[in-house]
């Protein structure tokens, strides 16, 4: 199954950059390659519980070196609005397909 959404838990904007206008920098996660590259949207959360605060479609995805383990950093065009937390389970990442 194709993950299409992303939602993260990133209190204080954690490792969280401008990149340009409408476009921000969010990284380091922990995902696959594979939902790395299919992921077209990304929520970001202050908590599990809260509708996401920041969102956009995914534009780039690139694997990075961190700690020794690789993590993807992810650039998103901003857009308005926002989105209860999708995805089962416990952790500081879901699911949406």
């Amino acid at each position: 199954m194709k993950v299409k959404r992303l939602h993260f838990v990133c209190r204080d904007n954690l490792n969280v950059t401008e990149e340009a206008v409408g476009t921000f920098v969010s990284g380091y996660w922990k995902v696959s390659a594979k939902t790395a590259e299919e992921a077209e949207y990304l929520f970001l959360h202050h908590s599990r519980g809260q509708a996401s605060f920041r969102q956009g479609k995914v534009m780039s995805a690139k694997p990075v070196d961190y700690g020794g383990a690789v993590r993807y950093v992810f650039t998103v065009k901003d857009s308005d609005g926002s989105a209860d937390w999708e995805g089962n389970g416990t952790g500081e990442k879901g699911y949406g397909y």
